[in-house]
């Protein structure tokens, strides 16, 4: 059987809203789900901390969930001082854990996702292709009714919710495209479930270093495994699920980042990897606690 690691990075600033109940779900579904899980907390303010301080209580851990903490004055280091960087700079942190999984298929996703069931991904891989780049639709869920499934149990993330889900959930094909020349999005909302073997991650190098602001970052990455002679393909299944959290746009739609990447640097003007061979921090040890 294969080894499925995910990777996750997130803010504690509780962007668009009930940022404690969408980790928690988040969290809960990645752990049952993989074999290990790399979360990142990137640059949360040092009075409120690690999201995951806060809902451990609620987690159903098994020693497969790794805590990384970027604190602020290493976030701004590592984004060159810049003030109009992406407050949570998913980049970095997403190549912090990347580099770090031992899984020989590694995900990059979002905080705001409920993953599909390790029996449907174990499907999923027989019919995979380890020389091709996924991206896998999500389907849109509401927070109120997901608590109302939940009742009082908050940390149990087993099987039968996540068939309910499936139940009252419809798939969601979105094609888009963010510029001119694009072939590589595929699917809006591209980067909420990105899944590679993890030859084709380290080819690649992880997502491109220097796209410190927001947005184009998971479009680029899917141009940069096309440019490498690998296949992409969007996919709908397996069902995983998207919880809402507002207005979206990575922050940039409410104010909370200033700048984003400049769409022809990150789709037409990529023509090769420019990350070091270090990328993801890989000659620097980071701390981590394993919970």
């Amino acid at each position: 059987m294969s080894k499925l690691s995910v990777c996750i990075v997130s803010r504690n600033d509780d962007y668009g809203w009930n940022l404690i109940e969408r980790s928690t779900h988040c969290l809960n579904s990645m752990i049952s789900t993989f074999d290990e899980v790399w979360y990142v907390d990137w640059n949360s303010p040092l009075e409120v901390g690690s999201v995951i301080n806060e809902i451990k209580p609620n987690l159903n851990l098994k020693g497969n969930l790794h805590h990384i903490v970027i604190p602020p004055d290493i976030a701004s280091l590592l984004t060159n001082n810049d003030p109009d960087a992406a407050v949570c700079c998913e980049v970095l942190g997403r190549n912090i854990g990347i580099r770090r999984a031992t899984g020989d298929y590694i995900v990059s996703s979002n905080i705001d996702i409920i993953a599909p069931t390790r029996k449907d991904l174990d499907e999923f891989i027989k019919t995979s292709d380890i020389n091709t780049f996924y991206t896998i639709s999500r389907r849109h869920i509401e927070l109120k009714p997901l608590d109302a499934w939940f009742g009082k149990n908050k940390n149990e993330m087993i099987e039968p919710i996540r068939g309910a889900l499936i139940v009252n959930s419809k798939e969601r094909h979105f094609d888009e495209k963010v510029t001119a020349g694009d072939d590589y999005s595929l699917i809006n909302c591209s980067g909420d479930f990105q899944w590679a073997h993890k030859n084709i991650w380290n080819t690649i190098r992880g997502f491109e270093e220097d796209l410190i602001y927001v947005l184009y970052s998971d479009t680029n990455v899917q141009k940069k495994a096309v440019m490498h002679g690998f296949d992409l393909k969007a996919v709908y299944s397996p069902a995983l699920f998207h919880i809402d959290h507002g207005p979206g746009g990575a922050g940039f739609m409410g104010g909370i980042n200033k700048r984003t990447n400049d769409m022809n640097r990150a789709v037409n003007f990529q023509h090769e990897t420019y990350n070091e061979e270090d990328w993801g921090l890989a000659n620097t040890e980071i701390e981590y606690e394993v919970l």
